[in-house]
C-alpha cells in the first residue's frame, strides 16, 4: 500500500485519465460535505431513519467513486464505516455522539488520504495505522453495545485523532494550573506584543484561583488566549491585544462564584440557576469598571454571550451592535467548549474537526460571518496537516 512519510513518485493513479480524476475530486468533495451536513443533522435527530439512510448512501457513493479511480486501498476504511451504519439503520445498534465522531473522523481521514494521493504528497498516516483503524471500527460492529463497544469506539477516535486523548490520571487542579501558566500565558502575550505590566500581572494572577474551581477548567484560559489573540492578529489587529487579553482573563471570573453543583450539573437548569449563569459576566464588568483604562475590555466581557442573530444575552444585541472583541471571545469560548464537552465522561475531547464544523454551521446566525472566516483562516494556520504515528 503505502508508508507514512513516503513520497509517491508515479502520480496518483497512472491508469486513470486526469479528466476523470478531476471530475472525481469535484464530486468527492461535494459528497463529503453532504456527509458532514447529514451527520450534524443526525446529532440533532438521532432517531431519524431517513437521515441515516441518506448518510449510508453518501458513504456508499464515496466508496464506489474510490473504486472508479482505482483507489482500492482506501476502500476498507469506508467499508468499516458502512458496516457500522448498516447496523444502526437496521436497528441492531444505537447512534450516539461518539459514533458520530468515529464516522466524521473516518471520512476526514479518507479525504486526507485521497488529497495526498492526487497531489502526490506523503500520505497522512502509515499502512499500519490505517489497518488498525479499520480493525478497531469493525470491532465496534462485533460488540454492538456495552463497555466493549464503548472501548472500541474510544480507541477508534484516538487512532483517528490522537489529539482527542486525555491523561487517564488527571493532575491535581492547582498543580496543573500553576504548571500551565508557568510559561504558556507569558509566551502568548509576548508573541503578540502585550507587555505584562502590573495590571496584566494582577489579572493573570486571578487565573489559577478561577481554574482550580473546576478540574475541567484547567488550561482553559491559555487555550482561549492563544486562539483569541491569533484570530485578532490574523485580522490585522482591529482590537487592542492588551484589551482582548484582559477580556479573556476576566470574562468568566463570575463563574467562580457560582455553586459547584451548578457548574457540573448535567440536568436542565432551573429558572433561578439559569439567571445566575446569565448574570456571571456582570462580575467581570463591575471589577473592570473600577479601572477606566480597561473600559474596552469591560465591554467585551459584557457582550461575550451576545449573538449575531440577537438570541444572546444580556441585552439581545444584533451583529452590528456587538464589539469585535466580544465576537472573537464568543467564538473561541464556544469552540473550546465543543472540543472539551465530553472530557469529564470519557477522558477524550471531541474531535477538532467536529468543533470547527459546528462553529461554521453557526456562521451568520450565532456568530459573525466575517469572524468565522477569520477563525477558519486562523485554525488552518495553527493546525495544519501533520503526519501521524501509530500508538
Amino acid at each position: 500500500m503505502w508508508s507514512s512519510g513516503e513520497m509517491q513518485t508515479d502520480g496518483p493513479n497512472s491508469n486513470v485519465p486526469q479528466e476523470i480524476i478531476d471530475d472525481f475530486m469535484v464530486e468527492f468533495h461535494e459528497v463529503h460535505q453532504q456527509c458532514e451536513e447529514t451527520l450534524m443533522e443526525l446529532e440533532r435527530q438521532p432517531d431519524n431513519p431517513e437521515l441515516m439512510r441518506s448518510l449510508f448512501r453518501f458513504v456508499h457513493t464515496v466508496k464506489g467513486n474510490l473504486s472508479y479511480v482505482q483507489m482500492y486501498d482506501f476502500m476498507p476504511l469506508l467499508q468499516s464505516v458502512e458496516d457500522v451504519l448498516d447496523e444502526i439503520r437496521n436497528g441492531r445498534m444505537s447512534f450516539d455522539d461518539a459514533l458520530s465522531d468515529v464516522i466524521l473522523l473516518a471520512l476526514d481521514a479518507t479525504q486526507r488520504l485521497v488529497n495526498a494521493r492526487v497531489e502526490n504528497t506523503p500520505p497522512p498516516m502509515s499502512t499500519a495505522r490505517f489497518d488498525e483503524i479499520c480493525k478497531t471500527i469493525r470491532g465496534i460492529v462485533d460488540h454492538r453495545a456495552g463497555p466493549a463497544r464503548d472501548s472500541s469506539t474510544q480507541r477508534a477516535i484516538r487512532l483517528l485523532d490522537p489529539d482527542t486523548g486525555l491523561c487517564d490520571t488527571p493532575t491535581a487542579p492547582a498543580e496543573t494550573a500553576q504548571a500551565t501558566l508557568a510559561g504558556g500565558v507569558e509566551g502568548i502575550l509576548a508573541k503578540y506584543g502585550v507587555a505584562l505590566d502590573d495590571d496584566l500581572a494582577f489579572f493573570r494572577g486571578l487565573i489559577v484561583p478561577l481554574e482550580i474551581r473546576s478540574i475541567y477548567w484547567v488550561g482553559r484560559t491559555e487555550r482561549l488566549l492563544a486562539l483569541a489573540l491569533a484570530m485578532n492578529d490574523q485580522a490585522g489587529c482591529p482590537v487592542d491585544p492588551a484589551q482582548l487579553a484582559v477580556a479573556v482573563f476576566m470574562h468568566d471570573i463570575g463563574m467562580a462564584f457560582l455553586p459547584v453543583e451548578i457548574l457540573h450539573k448535567r440536568d436542565p437548569y432551573t429558572e433561578e440557576e439559569r439567571w445566575l449563569l446569565h448574570s456571571h459576566p456582570l462580575v467581570g464588568v463591575e471589577l473592570l469598571g473600577r479601572m477606566p483604562r480597561w473600559r474596552p475590555a469591560s465591554d467585551m466581557v459584557f457582550q461575550h454571550h451576545e449573538r449575531s442573530d440577537g438570541s444572546g444575552y444580556p441585552q439581545g444585541l444584533g451583529d452590528e451592535e456587538i464589539c469585535d472583541g466580544a465576537k472573537i471571545l464568543g467564538i473561541v469560548e464556544s469552540f473550546d467548549a465543543r472540543t472539551q464537552e465530553r472530557a469529564h465522561r470519557t477522558l477524550t475531547k471531541r474531535p477538532f474537526i467536529r468543533a470547527v464544523l459546528e462553529i461554521n454551521n453557526c456562521s451568520g446566525q450565532l456568530f459573525s460571518e466575517r469572524w468565522v472566516q477569520v477563525f477558519n483562516d486562523t485554525v488552518r494556520t495553527l493546525h495544519g496537516p501533520k503526519e501521524e504515528t501509530l500508538h
